[in-house]
């Protein structure tokens, strides 16, 4: 029996598509045929890997994988697919995204929600130059279940440079929304220009996400990095918003602070319900790197002043928590971490352009990055400016949420720079909850300029009110940065929302 067409197949149930399956010698064999995709059981639940989710998050710690059993798997594939066993519908109630582009691949993730849980449920994912999918250029099928919460991560290899891709997964007869993402030029290349939209702070109890909605409808942006914060752990009395409280369905889930990796997937599949940020990531591939929310507030080495063993559990298996639901909810490929999961990651685009990514503090392979190419862009969560204290409102001393609270590291990188005789070093940061213009990342003292550092707000609560000479600009509003390279210069733009407390906030341009 053949299979219908796939703008046919789209709306069949799972117990329509399994009554596609052809039932004699290829049903035998354990052959299946998806929407275009024939393989095999066999192939699915020996090739589980190939959704990264099942995969570490870090390389070099293999533990972390989640194993699960080829035989399980196949049996279970075969119960579903080849004895006709109706495993229910399947929806794309989070979306779809893609992130960390390069110039012949890209990171696709969804997540599918089954009406009957447990089963292994195959998902087929289809990449194609126009969004009709008239011409698809790359198609696999992949296997999810419940030991990743059923999301699902490929790398769609083989790939254009510098190409706009339309993509969309289809399971059990569902197909999901359809994402548009690009490649970038490789190293080496020749490149115009680049721009990016940049966020920090998102938390959705606090407002909504209408700076993510307003960077959807632009055109003019190719790419966007969160700089973390990205969700944050909080309970519904444990950061509250001011301004108003929001709807109801904008409190925590689940309510409560989270500290196990069923708390930390729900947190995170909360927010890949919300239809901004939905729209958002269907539109562009995103860079992510991660803070401190994603965890715990202020977390370091040895534990964070929020951390209650007596309520959260062991600190070092919730800090695992939190990297294993990261690494399931976002569409970024495994990387290798040091004992304290500092990520490090780099971006070489085009012939004058490298944005290398670090979690707080990450110095050593960052100065590593920054020997070569027009412009360093460093992208990272904490300013790197050094903030005096009259910046903010209250007197104080140490800051950890900026590099004036790591010092010698901060001071290592500088000096990296200025030593080396580098130039042209941007730093892209955020956490800070305002939105500031830097001219020099130096001590405020008469040294020369070594970099700038832009920093952007999202949804944080505070208002920081002064700023030392060297501020050029600090305002304290909700938005975004959209940031633009050329070869000759860095422009950027501070995007401002009018209200995050109402529906429909309108995105303007408050200073450049």
């Amino acid at each position: 029996m053949k299979l219908l067409p796939s703008f046919v197949a789209a709306i069949l149930s799972v117990t329509a598509l399994v009554a596609a399956v052809a039932a004699d010698s290829g049903a035998a064999a354990g052959k299946i045929k998806l929407a275009r995709v024939e393989t095999s059981v066999e192939s699915l639940a020996n090739n589980y890997e190939n959704n990264l989710v099942f995969k570490s998050p870090f390389p070099n710690m293999p533990s972390l994988a989640v194993k699960v059993s080829t035989d399980k798997l196949r049996k279970s594939l075969e119960s579903s697919l080849l004895e006709k066993r109706d495993v229910g519908t399947v929806s794309f109630r989070h979306g779809v995204a893609s992130g960390d582009p390069l110039h012949d691949r890209v990171i696709l993730w969804t997540k599918i929600t089954a009406s009957r849980p447990g089963a292994t449920v195959p998902v087929e994912y289809q990449v194609a130059t126009d969004a009709q999918f008239t011409n698809i250029v790359r198609t696999a099928a992949v296997v999810t279940s419940t030991e990743v919460d059923y999301t699902v991560k490929v790398d769609a290899t083989g790939l254009q440079p510098s190409t706009s891709y339309f993509y969309r997964f289809i399971a059990a007869g569902t197909t999901s929304p359809v994402g548009q993402t690009r490649t970038f030029a490789p190293a080496g290349a020749n490149l115009d220009q680049l721009k990016m939209a940049v966020f920090s702070c998102s938390n959705m109890p606090h407002g909504y996400f209408h700076a993510y909605r307003r960077v959807a409808e632009r055109r003019d942006i190719d790419l966007t990095l969160h700089l973390g914060d990205y969700i944050y752990e909080y309970d519904k009395a444990g950061y509250k918003p001011v301004g108003g409280e929001m709807p109801a369905e904008r409190d925590p889930q689940p309510p409560k602070v989270i500290s196990t990796l069923a708390d930390y997937r729900g947190r995170h599949a909360q927010y890949k319900g919300d239809a901004d940020l939905q729209a958002l990531h269907a539109s562009k591939p995103m860079i992510v790197v991660w803070d401190d929310h994603e965890t715990v507030n202020d977390a370091n080495r040895d534990g964070s002043k929020d951390h209650k063993p007596d309520r959260d559990g062991d600190y070092k298996t919730r800090k695992l928590n939190a990297a294993r639901a990261y690494h399931e909810y976002q569409p970024l490929r495994p990387v290798s971490a040091d004992n304290q999961l500092k990520i490090y990651r780099q971006f070489k685009i085009g012939n004058w352009l490298t944005c290398p990514c670090s979690t707080r503090a990450s110095t050593r392979a960052t100065r590593k990055a920054m020997a070569s190419a027009t412009w360093k862009v460093l992208g990272n969560q904490v300013m790197i400016a050094p903030l005096p204290s009259k910046v903010l409102a209250w007197e104080i001393d140490f800051l950890a949420d900026s590099w004036s609270g790591y010092p010698y590291s901060r001071n290592r990188l500088l000096s990296h720079i200025r030593n080396n005789k580098i130039s042209n070093v941007v730093a892209l940061t955020g956490d800070l909850h305002a939105s500031i213009a830097w001219t020099s990342l130096t001590a405020i003292t008469t040294k020369p300029l070594v970099a700038v550092d832009f920093s952007s707000n999202l949804w944080g609560r505070r208002s920081h009110r002064q700023g030392p000479p060297r501020i050029k600009h600090i305002l304290y509003r909700h938005g975004y940065m959209a940031v633009t390279f050329t070869k000759q210069k860095v422009r950027t733009e501070y995007v401002f929302i009018n209200s995050v407390k109402t529906t429909g906030g309108v995105g303007r341009m408050d200073a450049v």
